[in-house]
């Protein structure tokens, strides 16, 4: 069953402002533009990155006029790079709505989330250096790791190193970004913010490895599409740990490696991943990650706030258990 994030109510309350703020930016672009935008936010999605920026700004003093303008670029940024990612993907939908290239075609789409960087970090100009140069490291780290999964689509020669730096750009940086901006925005000890970017890295890979599972594993109860990585080329841990169980020449290396797989080779590598034992194997990974989160929070001063870090990782490998 899916389940909700853990987060503390009163977090949950200013992330409503938060999205009022998403709104205003959205509607700020005008005429075509706007109605992409709003399609992509109607679409829903977890706004698990702000709210981690303000989760973190609970570390220090906790003050939401402080933390909002990164909270809402940190949603902006992540926006936009769904939006490029489903025209690099050719998708149709995102989240069972259809995607903005779909609908406004690749140009608008193109266009959509140049607008959202450009919002993303114009929102954040009066903010301290520091917090734009975290925030822009996290944005080109995520730039590379969809330009990485792009040109090594359907190559089944990687190994788990090449996923993991894929894994740390495309999601984890982000996570970390948003960790370490929240938590140095609320005037926490350099160690205390410290910690809570290796919290958010370790994370954003645990988050991506669980996510991987879900597209072999998922399905009714998840609201996933099943085998979308197969399809697309995109391998993944579940695929590696499968490669390496079943040998280089198995008809799963053949199906990932076929830039249009049928509906009968993806069930076929489906079922090949789930009987050979790779699922329950990711899993262990993704909770490695999640023990290295939590371990990251032992520096943390406020029981209360290392309660709430702690729900949050749990729940990364939890969310439909």
């Amino acid at each position: 069953m899916n389940k909700s994030y853990p987060i503390p109510q009163h977090i949950l309350q200013d992330l409503v402002e938060v999205e009022k703020e998403l709104v205003k930016a959205a509607t700020a672009a005008g005429d075509v533009l706007t109605e992409a935008f709003l399609s992509t936010l109607k679409a829903g999605g977890k706004r698990l990155r702000p709210a981690l920026i303000l989760m973190s700004g609970m570390v220090g003093e906790y003050d939401l006029a402080t933390l909002m303008p990164a909270a809402v670029a940190s949603e902006l940024i992540h926006m936009a790079s769904l939006i490029h990612d489903d025209v690099l993907d050719d998708a149709v939908t995102r989240r069972g709505v259809p995607a903005v290239n779909a609908v406004w075609g690749e140009r608008v789409a193109l266009a959509a989330g140049d607008f959202l960087f450009a919002k993303a970090f114009e929102i954040m100009s009066h903010l301290e250096i520091k917090v734009v140069e975290i925030m822009v490291k996290a944005a080109i780290d995520l730039s590379l790791g969809e330009f990485d999964q792009m040109v090594t689509a359907h190559v089944t020669d990687q190994s788990i190193e090449d996923y993991l730096q894929k894994a740390r750009r495309k999601t984890a940086a982000l996570f970390a970004a948003c960790c370490e901006v929240g938590s140095y925005l609320s005037g926490a000890p350099n160690a205390e913010v410290e910690a809570l970017a290796q919290y958010g890295e370790n994370l954003g890979i645990a988050f991506q490895i669980y996510d991987d599972v879900l597209d072999i594993v998922g399905g009714k109860e998840t609201g996933k599409a099943v085998g979308v990585d197969i399809r697309d080329g995109t391998v993944t841990v579940p695929m590696l740990y499968a490669l390496e169980a079943l040998g280089d020449s198995c008809e799963l290396a053949a199906v990932i490696s076929c830039k249009e797989p049928t509906d009968k080779d993806v069930e076929s590598a489906i079922k090949a991943i789930n009987e050979c034992g790779a699922i329950s194997r990711t899993k262990e990974t993704a909770r490695s990650y999640v023990d290295k989160a939590v371990g990251s929070l032992k520096i943390l001063s406020k029981p209360d706030t290392v309660a709430v870090f702690k729900g949050i990782a749990e729940f990364v490998v939890d969310r439909y258990n």
